[in-house]
């Protein structure tokens, strides 16, 4: 008896280990970064985008899912933002796409408590970054996402905030 009791015990410690091990995959200080983000450009605090973060396999990706700002609408000469295309990107990374859609970021692992290995790129611009990601330690409830895209020592970190 006492045997099946050890067994009962060790398999329901080993259930919670494995499940309590996949959540802290997804999620930092119980803030899961999985969800539609609204972003605020760095050089110009216009809000641009609704952007959505998901997972794929081991990695996390982020891609366009609405675009906001009237002036890129008006920049871009088309009638309707769903007709912006990504013109500067390179054709790996969707030259030609509508930038509804387009991924952005890419290859991004869950280090410790930030997202880095992967990239981001800039639609207006067709350059690609390296891009690091966490949440915004004083927002005790998972509202705020930084997210930084760097070369060599030169970066940008952007703001974004969560779609409730």
């Amino acid at each position: 008896m006492k045997k099946i009791i050890y067994c009962f015990s060790l398999a329901t410690f080993f259930c919670l280990f494995i499940s309590s091990t996949l959540q802290a995959q997804t999620q930092i200080n119980g803030k899961n970064i999985v969800g539609v983000w609204k972003t605020v450009d760095d050089e110009t605090g216009r809000t641009k985008s609704h952007v959505q973060v998901f997972k794929k396999g081991n990695k996390y990706h982020a891609k366009i899912i609405k675009l906001l700002d009237p002036q890129t609408l008006k920049n871009s000469g088309a009638k309707r933002f769903e007709d912006i295309k990504c013109e500067k990107c390179s054709a790996d990374h969707g030259k030609g796409q509508a930038i509804i859609g387009l991924e952005i970021v890419w290859n991004m692992e869950k280090r410790s408590n930030k997202y880095a290995g992967g990239s981001i790129m800039d639609p207006k611009k067709g350059k690609v970054y390296t891009c690091t990601m966490w949440m915004d330690d004083s927002d005790k409830s998972g509202s705020t996402l930084k997210i930084r895209g760097w070369l060599a020592m030169f970066y940008r970190t952007q703001t974004w905030n969560r779609i409730k």
